[in-house]
């Protein structure tokens, strides 16, 4: 089971004011990188079609998830990164900055998505994949994290979407 004793801490990283939770020893390790893999997978009885992996973090995790379910993966780049004419943009204010975001819209069509990411915050990020996987016709989304900070308001921002986290801290 992944626990908070998982994952290394830096406060102050990337800016002043912010505790960053660092995912590198739970990536070196096999048993721990498999654990959480197995955590982030949605419940028996929901319905996915395909993963979105949230760049950068939620590329590691998510095509293992979407291997293990038999589904394909998609995935939700920075602006300017992903080529194509087909593609769905976002922006959005995160705990630091910004952040402009873009999936291929031919993925996502009719599917159900889950969507995998590092960190829940204030979920901004996610209400923003989430609003733009929906513009691109998702049947539905739901959200796996590897952890959430329960003392800011990203669940709050995801009300109506399933939501799970590994760890909440």
């Amino acid at each position: 089971m992944i626990t908070l004793e998982d994952f290394d801490t830096y406060p102050d990283f990337p800016v002043e004011g912010i505790l960053f939770y660092d995912i590198a020893p739970i990536l070196a390790s096999p048993e721990r990188f498999r654990e959480a893999c197995i955590q982030l997978m949605p419940p028996r009885d929901a319905q996915v079609d395909i993963v979105a992996g949230v760049d950068a973090r939620g590329f590691i995790f998510a095509p293992v998830v979407a291997q293990t379910l038999d589904v394909g993966m998609a995935m939700v780049r920075k602006a300017g990164k992903m080529p194509g004419v087909d593609l769905l943009e976002s922006s959005t204010e995160i705990e630091y900055g910004s952040r402009d975001l873009a999936v291929s819209a031919g993925s996502i069509e009719g599917r159900h998505v889950l969507v995998i990411d590092d960190v829940l915050a204030t979920g901004g990020t996610a209400r923003a994949v989430a609003q733009m996987l929906e513009r691109g016709g998702a049947a539905s989304v739901r959200f796996s994290f590897l952890i959430e900070i329960g003392d800011l308001p990203g669940r709050d921002a995801l009300e109506g979407y399933a939501v799970t986290s590994v760890v909440v801290v």
